[in-house]
């Protein structure tokens, strides 16, 4: 919807990349990527960013059917931050928030939501997000972004 979303998946990986040059980045799609694909990064890695832009004050069918998938795997011990754009309500953040919650991720703060597209106040926001997920005491961390 618009895009935003997916911007802030891509600003999100950037400032990961910028923070922790060792650390790999993946960004999905998850309405155009094979489920199981994104699931076998998301055993990889050590944390995730999931988002998805608000749609009748929910998240996208395509993310909720992935993170239910999510739940049914209980998760420990990963990281996870929330995104996502919205035109009225914005509801989204934290239907995701609970989502990952309820499947075993350690939610970190501050969840970031726009309104339409993201302008430069989102990217202090993507910066506090990616140093959250980021746990540089335990070297490399593979951090993959699915939106």
């Amino acid at each position: 919807m618009w895009d935003g979303t997916k911007q802030l998946a891509h600003k999100i990986g950037a400032e990961i990349s910028r923070l922790s040059p060792d650390t790999r980045v993946k960004v999905f799609n998850v309405s155009k990527t094979n489920k199981n694909d994104i699931m076998t990064e998301v055993f990889k890695s050590r944390a995730i960013a999931v988002g998805s832009p608000t749609v009748g004050r929910n998240i996208l069918s395509s993310v909720g059917g992935w993170l239910e998938f999510l739940k049914e795997l209980k998760f420990k011990k990963k990281k996870a931050a929330v995104f996502g754009c919205y035109g009225w309500s914005g509801e989204s953040p934290q239907v995701v928030r609970q989502k990952l919650t309820d499947a075993g991720f350690e939610v970190v703060e501050p969840e970031i939501k726009c309104n339409w597209i993201p302008e430069e106040d989102a990217t202090g926001k993507t910066a506090e997000a990616a140093k959250a997920i980021l746990n540089k005491e335990q070297g490399e961390a593979n951090i993959s972004p699915a939106l």
